[in-house]
């Protein structure tokens, strides 16, 4: 696995200083290059000048707490992979924040090098994989909005893929292409495309 960029988001320094024990003090510390903030602010200014892999997030700072400081980081830097570090021993809210679209959560009070590497490595491939998944929704939502475009221009039955041609008759798409209704299917055909279409159709 590549290095990995973090920023631990921590305004308790003995927490601050464990934390950072356990991911650079062992033998898997050369994997992390680590930065800090102690409050959002100066989080949001860490994420908008640098690429951070993985935001390790406190829920209690000084100037946020809760469920906010998740929708905050996400909402301005999606790209981050969130695991939420929370002492307040509250699994609800911190349950609430993986709904809303943190990758993971840690009690301070269990936490081990162990724990804080797997959850790190688990957050990123799932990170990864939701943007995966995103991206394929996106493909799909252009390919259906070309496949509109496409119908608007030729009018095919949705069910039975017949083409509505300018004698008010619906066609199969060959005998379309075959007789003389074809003109406004050769208006976004070019001459090359639509000689192979009408020369394969006129042997089958």
């Amino acid at each position: 696995m590549n290095k990995l960029t973090l920023l631990l988001v921590e305004d308790n320094p003995a927490d601050a200083a464990l934390v950072r024990e356990y991911l650079l003090g062992g033998v898997l510390g050369s994997s992390y290059e680590m930065e800090t903030a102690e409050t959002l602010a100066e989080a949001l200014t860490v994420l908008a000048g640098r690429n951070i892999d993985v935001v390790l997030l406190d829920l209690s700072l000084p100037d946020s707490s809760g469920l906010e400081t998740v929708r905050t980081v996400i909402g301005k830097h999606p790209k981050a992979a969130v695991v939420i570090l929370t002492g307040l021993q509250d699994e609800q809210t911190a349950l609430q924040a993986v709904r809303y679209g943190a990758q993971d959560y840690l009690e301070k009070r269990l936490l081990s090098s162990d724990m804080l590497h797997r959850s790190i490595v688990y957050s990123v491939e799932r990170k990864k994989s939701l943007r995966e998944k995103e991206n394929i929704l996106a493909d799909l939502a252009l390919a259906l909005e070309r496949i509109e475009q496409l119908q608007g221009m030729l009018p095919v039955c949705s069910c039975c893929k017949k083409i509505h041609a300018e004698d008010d008759h619906w066609y199969q798409a060959d005998e379309y292409f075959q007789g003389p209704n074809h003109k406004m299917a050769n208006q976004g055909v070019c001459p090359d495309c639509w000689k192979e279409l009408h020369g394969r159709n006129s042997f089958s």
